[in-house]
């Protein structure tokens, strides 16, 4: 599923004569959306055939999609502006409550208009709440406040971590035979059956010492009875028997490890 992100770009809004009828100015207001639809198409270099238009009027849906009725004049020519900007399958109907230009027309709680605007940044909307009318002491530091403590505007805002990586070490890249420079580890343990006995089966438990070979990633494992330091000497004894001399060793030095040291 393609995620979809919505942000403010542009907004505008007109004052209506009072001698107009609803229907007349729904219209207007799609000849606007138009108009603001070209200044961003112009700006951002995208495409007019791919914007796509809502509007609460079915009215205006309506006169779209007509093609047998005469308007008149003015219904007619604004008509014409809008469908040689785009075409009638780019506009659909949103519910009125669902419309964010409603906000611009209509009287909305400080709430309401905080929830359009929030997420969007300290200026545009120490800009956004001004324009409503409200003027606040303090308000730069106060959506500075509020957007830091939003956990969404954070995520929105937030700039993306690379993992900080260590240079390799030289034993890494240097070529040489397989096994030269060898990384140690133990994992394990699990369980074994050892002997059958007269009550059932005996079990024990099993380690492994696994050796990589620091450049071509080759690995050898041998198989250790127990997590000793002597149990590591016998096998890293039969390690080297078979793959030949190690030049340099790296491990986490675990206690079976750092207690084999002196008897190598």
């Amino acid at each position: 599923m393609t995620a979809t992100k919505t942000g403010f770009v542009l907004g505008k809004s007109r004052l209506a004569p009072s001698n107009t009828t609803s229907p007349r100015l729904e219209l207007c207001a799609a000849v606007l959306a138009t108009e603001v639809a070209e200044i961003i198409s112009e700006n951002l270099d995208y495409p007019m055939e791919r914007f796509i238009f809502h509007s609460d009027s079915i009215v205006v849906l309506g006169y779209l999609n007509n093609q047998s009725r005469r308007f008149y004049t003015n219904v007619a020519n604004r008509v014409q502006i809008i469908l040689k900007r785009t075409n009638v399958h780019q506009w659909n109907y949103v519910h009125a409550s669902n419309n964010p230009a409603s906000l611009a027309t209509r009287c909305a709680t400080p709430a309401k208009k905080w929830d359009a605007i929030h997420h969007q940044g300290r200026h545009y909307t120490e800009g956004a709440i001004r324009n409503h009318g409200y003027w606040i002491v303090g308000v730069k530091r106060l959506v500075s406040s509020i957007i830091y403590q939003c956990v969404t505007c954070r995520r929105l805002r937030g700039n993306f971590v690379n993992q900080q990586m260590a240079n390799l070490p030289e034993d890494r890249l240097t070529p040489g035979p397989p096994f030269t420079y060898v990384g140690v580890d133990t994992f394990g343990p699990w369980p074994v059956v050892t002997r059958r006995t007269r009550g059932g089966i005996a079990e024990s438990k099993r380690w492994a010492i696994i050796f990589v070979c620091l450049v071509t990633r080759a690995s050898h494992i041998e198989v250790i009875e127990d997590m000793s330091s002597s149990d590591f000497i016998n096998a890293l004894r039969r390690f080297i028997s078979v793959r030949g001399p190690v030049k340099e060793f790296r491990s986490d030095r675990g206690t079976n490890f750092v207690g084999a040291l002196k008897d190598i």
